[in-house]
């Protein structure tokens, strides 16, 4: 195939002094999806990235690279890397190569970054696989590559300064995982830029909603078992009394929710998606068939107990999240929200919706008039509200007896009303 030449790069030093001068050329298959040049700098020695040039591929042949001035490395021109990324109009890097600034040298690899101060990142599942990555400064342009694992597929995109996110403008391939590396630049003059920070993370894209739907008609029949159905009076949270103190004493009771993180399921909806809190239906079982709460936790040394008709009730919507093994126990995991909330709004774009009196999990028996769990599988809640524990008083010790505070919340909140 014949090579069309891309770009004729100048390399100088911080004193102006020429270094290098290199042509980049390019298959004709590439070229025309070759819209957008990106051009980094690295010190090898120390696997520092430097600086970055962006340009427009087909209006600018000519590209000059300044290596910034700093004392604490040489400029002699074989302690220095070029990459050169070609991207198309959707950010798809559709050809990158390497080149030493040192003409007797072979092109080299690039080590992990080091050297730059860390830029701190996180990401955020908006919906069906999207997601926005957000920086901890608003500070200076970022430079995004983003590469899927398994088949090294790489697109760089472009973030002004000024904003602490971005949305990546396509969804993400369900369960693959993914490297984001970003780069904080300052602006010397159109185009070219300095680097000073550098952040990465690695993480699996949220499942589909089919692949929930199978893993949903899984769990059903894991669990037909009707046996196994016994009825519950509440959830419980566990977490050291400090954790309770602290709530009363700084944030006036209010119990506030958190976003989920990875933990659980690597591909969940719901990680870095909603924010929430936690709370186990989780009983061991006797050798009579009997429920009792397990006698401790490494979660904490008190239980916040609250009756399940707060949960599932007529202002409520239910979910059903995901079903997975943690070495030999099962786990399901269900979402509780407000309806017609941001998070409910969420939840019915994402998850399985479910019916409080006639799903396998955790439901009202209208003919029984309680509650029952489904004693298969570990069975979690995460509820997508905040709680006020003052309000609601329910924490209590794990050595106090619980009997009548099943009777007090049943009481409460049963009487009038909720399904």
């Amino acid at each position: 195939m014949t090579a069309i030449l891309m770009h004729d790069i100048e390399v100088r030093d911080g004193s102006g002094e020429k270094l290098r001068t290199m042509r980049i050329k390019s298959e004709d298959h590439t070229v025309h999806e070759w819209t957008n040049s990106v051009v980094m700098l690295t010190h090898t020695s120390s696997s520092q990235r430097l600086a970055v040039v962006v340009l427009d591929a087909k209006n600018h042949k000519k590209v000059l690279v300044e290596v910034p001035h700093n004392k604490s490395y040489s400029n002699r021109a074989s302690d220095f890397i070029m990459e050169i990324f070609g991207v198309n109009s959707n950010g798809k890097i559709v050809t990158c190569c390497t080149r030493s600034l040192d003409p007797n040298e072979q092109n080299e690899t690039i080590d992990p970054v080091e050297g730059l101060n860390q830029l701190q990142l996180s990401r955020r599942h908006i919906s069906k696989a999207k997601y926005e990555i957000r920086f901890s400064s608003s500070d200076g342009t970022k430079f995004i590559f983003l590469t899927e694992s398994e088949t090294d597929e790489k697109h760089f995109f472009q973030c002004a300064s000024g904003t602490t996110k971005y949305e990546i403008p396509f969804p993400l391939k369900p369960t693959k995982e993914y490297e984001i590396n970003v780069f904080r630049g300052e602006c010397l003059d159109p185009g070219r830029f300095t680097l000073s920070e550098h952040g990465s993370l690695k993480f699996q894209a949220a499942m589909s909603k089919g692949r929930l739907s199978s893993l949903h008609k899984r769990a059903t029949e894991f669990c037909n078992d009707r046996d196994l159905h016994r009825r519950i009076h509440f959830l419980y949270r566990n977490k050291p009394h400090q954790y309770f103190d602290k709530i009363r004493s700084q944030n006036r009771g209010e119990m506030k929710r958190y976003m989920k993180n990875d933990g659980g399921d690597q591909a969940s909806p719901l990680n870095r998606a909603i924010p929430g809190l936690f709370f186990s239906a989780f009983y061991l079982k006797t050798p009579d068939g009997q429920l009792i709460l397990p006698p401790d936790s490494p979660f904490g040394d008190q239980r916040f107990h609250v009756a399940v008709p707060f949960f599932l009730n007529s202002k409520n919507n239910l979910y059903f999240a995901d079903f997975y093994c943690h070495y030999t126990n099962h786990h399901v995991t269900l979402v509780v929200t407000e309806a017609n909330s941001e998070s409910d709004k969420f939840c019915k774009e994402n998850l399985i919706f479910l019916e409080s009196f006639n799903n396998p999990f955790l439901y009202y028996n209208r003919l029984k008039h309680c509650f029952f769990i489904n004693t298969s599988f570990n069975v979690e809640v995460f509820y997508t509200e905040n709680i006020n524990i003052v309000v609601c008083d329910w924490v209590n010790p794990f050595s106090q007896i619980l009997d009548s505070l099943h009777h007090l919340l049943l009481k409460q909140y049963v009487s009038g009303s909720i399904i």
